[in-house]
């Protein structure tokens, strides 16, 4: 019988008081009133949250973890310059162990910030062939027991050749969980969108799209595959990400389209940060922000998560992979200030991508997985507005990282 584990004297996600949180078999056993629980043995490992909040542990649904770390000194101004940056570091430079140390970088800095789960795009073409893909599914293999990881076949060309076809077609026997691309890119949209589906349904995944990652007026790819995914019967089960363009169009064909996205269950991430750096760059004056329309998808019922996308490469030099970090930056673009529009922000970095990921039950509930993290604050909207520390991390009731962060006062005689 494996040890259970106490965490007393913690604040939880919208309840009043504190409580006493027992983890046991690697699921959250009981919740109860602060000093109240009383059947702990001597085996029970007792740790004291000091009137912490305990989280969830935060879950990053859009990555692109084959390109992470790998910007050079060099400015791409624009979505496409980044691609084709891209595209020279994979002809000069990458490999596979290569591939995977930057990855294993990143997953670490991911688990110490408090993510215990993510979703990540990996690029199949005919230049990389399925040599990222490989990697990933070696290192999520690798790290089972830390993150819960989705990885996603990524069409990273604009066509969709007979060769990357197949390509795509052999990862599906792999260890992969879905198909993407970026349809809005390609020459022919609904028909990689078609293809993506066709896949998905012969290998038993689902379909992940960055959707409308551009600042024209246009929601088309939008639209269609919210007519696709009711069509194929795949209600609940698919995402997209991006949606820049929904908040280029009017207000009328924005209201639609969002109508159609509640309405197919589709899953909806918006990535602030990396969105703001690429989109609006034939802007003068007055930018463009790149977002989608955030607290009007909130608010219409749309399951929606945000998201860190790109750290570190030609698409976007910065990022932590901090959830906490990229809350922050999300509650202020889509001006969500007030302490309930917080708590929706930090649902957006936690229990609406569980929901996305297909996990049924998630959160600080009991029954739940315990996938924890003990934050220095007393509330989701304080973890956020103050950046907290994240004293422990959880991964199925082990602790998988801690951190500590020691502040003194200097007082004159």
């Amino acid at each position: 019988m494996s040890r259970k584990t106490l965490i007393q004297n913690v604040h939880l996600f919208e309840k009043e008081g504190l409580y006493d949180v027992l983890i046991g078999g690697g699921l959250i056993e009981k919740i109860v009133p602060f000093g109240s629980l009383k059947d702990t043995t001597t085996e029970t490992y007792c740790i004291d949250g000091e009137k912490g909040f305990l989280s969830a542990g935060f879950i990053d649904l859009h990555m692109h973890l084959e390109k992470t770390h790998t910007i050079g000194d060099n400015e791409y101004p624009g979505l496409m310059d980044a691609i084709m940056g891209f595209n020279r570091y994979v002809e000069e430079k990458i490999g596979p162990e290569e591939t995977e140390n930057r990855i294993r970088k990143t997953l670490d800095n991911l688990i110490c910030h408090g993510t215990t789960s993510l979703r990540t795009h990996i690029s199949v073409d005919e230049t990389l062939g399925t040599m990222a893909i490989e990697a990933m599914v070696k290192i999520k293999e690798e790290y089972k027991d830390k993150l819960d990881i989705q990885i996603i076949a990524m069409l990273s060309a604009l066509t969709f050749s007979d060769t990357a076809y197949a390509y795509f077609d052999q990862v599906g026997t792999m260890d992969i969980d879905g198909y993407g691309s970026a349809p809005a890119l390609c020459d022919a949209p609904k028909l990689i969108i078609d293809k993506m589906f066709d896949l998905a349904q012969k290998h038993g995944k689902f379909v992940d799209i960055h959707s409308d990652e551009h600042d024209m007026p246009n929601v088309d790819v939008t639209n269609y595959f919210a007519e696709q995914i009711i069509a194929r019967n795949m209600i609940g089960e698919c995402s997209a990400g991006h949606l820049c363009s929904l908040s280029a169009v009017d207000e009328k064909t924005a209201a639609e389209t969002i109508e159609k996205i509640v309405e197919s269950g589709m899953n909806i991430i918006t990535l602030p940060s990396c969105n703001l750096y690429l989109m609006g760059r034939n802007d003068i004056g007055t930018v463009r922000r790149g977002t989608t329309r955030i607290k009007q998808l909130y608010e219409a019922g749309a399951n929606i998560s945000l998201a860190s996308d790109n750290i570190r490469d030609p698409f976007r030099p910065f990022g932590n992979g901090d959830m906490l970090e990229e809350a922050l930056l999300t509650a202020q673009v889509a001006q969500m200030g007030t302490y309930s529009d917080l708590r929706a922000v930090y649902r957006m970095a936690t229990m609406n991508p569980a929901k996305a990921m297909g996990k049924e039950k998630y959160g600080t509930v009991e029954g739940a997985p315990a996938d924890l993290v003990l934050l220095e604050a007393n509330s989701a909207e304080e973890a956020i507005l103050s950046q907290s520390n994240k004293r422990y991390v959880f991964k199925r009731g082990e602790i998988i990282c801690e951190n500590r962060r020691w502040t003194k006062m200097i007082e004159e005689d």
